[in-house]
């Protein structure tokens, strides 16, 4: 769902952007306006009504290289004074096109800073998740909020942004996750919540985590465990 902590979780940057929403159940696609967009969704504009929790998707547009396809889900509608409806939609992304959004948004945000005449920001740790990844098998522990036991599951991929866990169930949203794990012979515990986009082969789910305010010296360790 979108809420206040998906927009403290991922910077949201501002767009103006002319695009046709293929929506779940219509033939037709709907013309509308994205608003903005971050790596867990965006607020898009339109003249016509549609309804939560319509699944849509749309193409954005990329300098020099191919469209991201971006599918979500309407989460919450607003009626506006200038007649127009708007729409709040959680994407459901894997894990690769979610790097990409955020690189680009990323990218968005280091032009627009060169086109006023700025330095460019160096990245903090929402930029971060856009950034390089390793490959690992490092068992962890997750606790779940208002569980008091914890579950083991296995690492498969990790950055300093998140990171994507082999476990034998599903991990929901809504829920406050402890992942507690050795990282270079020292324990290490985050706090992260799930993302969209699970995927299920072999009897175990693969699901995609982001760390949830992170302490900045663990992911400053991150991002050089993962440096090659």
């Amino acid at each position: 769902m979108v809420t206040s902590n998906n927009r403290r979780l991922y910077y949201r940057h501002p767009l103006n952007l002319q695009v046709l929403l293929r929506v779940a159940g219509l033939r037709a696609p709907v013309s509308g306006t994205v608003i903005d967009v971050s790596g867990g969704g965006s607020m898009i504009s339109s003249k016509t009504a549609l309804r939560a929790p319509n699944q849509v998707e749309f193409d954005l547009p990329r300098p020099g290289m191919p469209v991201l396809r971006l599918p979500g889900t309407i989460r919450k509608v607003t009626y506006n004074a200038d007649r127009t409806f708007r729409y709040a939609v959680e994407f459901a992304l894997d894990e690769e096109t979610r790097e990409e959004l955020l690189r680009f948004i990323s990218e968005e945000q280091q032009r627009a800073r060169r086109q006023d005449g700025l330095p460019s920001k160096r990245a903090d740790a929402s930029d971060m998740r856009a950034h390089r990844r390793v490959d690992v098998a490092i068992p962890v522990m997750i606790t779940i909020s208002d569980q008091a036991r914890a579950i083991e599951a296995t690492i498969v991929d990790l950055s300093s942004g998140g990171a994507r866990v082999s476990i034998d169930r599903v991990l929901r949203q809504e829920w406050s996750l402890s992942l507690r794990f050795l990282l270079d012979r020292t324990e290490v515990t985050l706090t992260a919540r799930a993302l969209p986009g699970v995927k299920h082969a072999r009897g175990v789910y693969v699901q995609s985590l982001a760390w949830v305010h992170p302490d900045p010296t663990i992911t400053a360790q991150i991002a050089r465990f993962v440096r090659p």
